[in-house]
């Protein structure tokens, strides 16, 4: 027991937050593996036919700017209708200022209320209480309607909210003499509040016009289309990234219920969702089951197509997500409408480009750095070396101009600078929209 006992100085202290830890922990070629996606079925023998195939390449040169145009190697491959040509040779940037509308902070904040109604508006509650009232008559007869108010409704949705502010271990529990929540007991009593949960609808069962085919969803869409109106009337931001959200939910009944493992909730209710770079929901679209049917783009690109269709075309948009949705033919895909992407990129979706594998890059020190540019310079792919090789591509950044990241090395104990490609420098900006969105959730939840 002694060993645990261990005095930490500043420097070991240093040493355990900081570590080797890249900045891509977790963004390597195996995270977000989603069993569900019909293009990934990953073993290790691909692996190492991938880093086989790399290794026979050329060490590339850390400056891009003395790179020959038309020197080096030259891999041409096929992914679904797509042909791809890779080179070694400088990207050049393309012109990609953002012609959309600017978004600024509002000059005085609103109130939670105000911004609440932004987004649950008066038509979403008429509709629950009319539902809700519905339901209670068809389960028990007009002698038992709940007959409740859209006010009451409001009171409902805010007694949830502030639950998750202030939980327990049970509904029971604010109501209860010595766990009482004022302000949640002094708004309604339990027995109302247990009606009401026992009741709430949101579409009547008895119309078959609303089970639309294969919608597992259909006793929410009505609520669910009203929900995403009022965020796709948000002005989108230059920078989106795109990603999933688990909504946390054990229940037996729902036939959408997740797993995904390594998630801090892992059980619960898949959402695709695209946010802007300040953490905005713009978009979603609720994730119902894989169909086991194979697509061009994969499960990963069609999500991205299908949340970027909401934003509009040739304003030179920049959409960032990770290796699960990233693919050349993706990036193709969003240049026909002028929108731009950067996402770190899995070993089996390379498109044939070969690159210098992580051993190679590894004698090179950290920060070397590896490019290849798609023959009619649509697209680059950079591997990069930090402790651990990560691949990105992107549509209009590459490596220039680099900047430094600070790294602890283990062998000086000392900090170091390391040389950080641009196409990381952004990722790491702008993806982090979806964990702030997720952040604000778990305040409330």
């Amino acid at each position: 027991m002694n060993r645990f006992k261990k005095h930490l100085d500043l420097q070991n202290v240093l040493k355990i937050i900081q570590g080797d830890d890249s900045e891509y922990e977790g963004c390597d070629s195996d995270s977000d593996e989603d069993i569900d996606d019909p293009d990934y079925t990953p073993t290790r023998k691909d692996m190492e036919n991938d880093e086989s195939s790399g290794s026979d390449s050329e060490s590339g040169s850390s400056d891009l700017e003395d790179a020959q145009p038309h020197t080096g190697r030259q891999n041409t491959t096929s992914q679904g209708k797509n042909t791809f040509s890779w080179r070694k040779k400088y990207f050049e940037t393309p012109e990609c200022t953002f012609k959309g509308p600017s978004v600024t902070p509002p000059d005085n904040l609103q109130t939670p209320l105000e911004y609440f109604r932004k987004f649950i508006t008066s038509e979403m509650l008429e509709l629950l209480k009319e539902q809700t009232n519905l339901y209670s008559v068809q389960q028990s007869g007009s002698q038992k309607n709940v007959n409740t108010t859209v006010k009451e409704m409001e009171i409902l949705i805010g007694i949830y909210l502030r639950m998750g502010l202030h939980q327990m271990s049970g509904n029971r529990a604010y109501w209860e003499n010595d766990t009482r929540c004022p302000m949640v007991a002094d708004n309604m009593s339990r027995n109302r509040f247990q009606t009401l949960l026992a009741c709430l609808h949101f579409t009547d069962n008895n119309d078959l016009s609303n089970r639309q085919e294969g919608d597992k969803c259909w006793k929410l869409r009505s609520w669910l289309d009203m929900f995403r109106k009022q965020c796709l009337a948000i002005t989108p931001e230059e920078h989106n990234s795109i990603d999933e959200q688990m909504v946390p939910f054990r229940g037996t009944h729902s036939p959408i219920r997740q797993y995904v493992k390594g998630k801090p909730h892992p059980w619960g209710l898949k959402i695709w969702a695209r946010c802007s770079s300040s953490g905005i929901l713009c978009d979603f679209a609720v994730y119902q089951g894989g169909t086991g049917k194979k697509t061009p783009l994969g499960m990963g690109g069609d999500v991205v197509v299908e949340l970027c269709e909401s934003l509009p075309s040739n304003q030179n948009y920049k959409v960032f997500a990770d290796n699960f949705f990233s693919s050349p033919a993706l990036i193709v895909k969003l240049l026909s409408r002028q929108i731009y992407f950067v996402g770190t990129l899995r070993c089996n979706r390379l498109a044939g480009c070969q690159l210098e594998d992580e051993k190679s890059l590894a004698k090179r020190g950290r920060g070397s750095v590896e490019t290849m540019v798609e023959k009619e310079d649509r697209m680059v792919i950079v591997r990069w070396y930090d402790n651990k090789a990560v691949t990105l591509i992107s549509s209009y950044c590459a490596v220039e101009p680099q900047d430094k990241a600070r790294r602890w090395r283990k062998s000086d104990k000392a900090f170091v600078e390391v040389n950080r490609p641009h196409i990381v420098k952004e990722y790491n900006k702008f993806m982090g929209g979806i964990d702030l969105l997720d952040a604000s959730v778990a305040n409330t939840t």
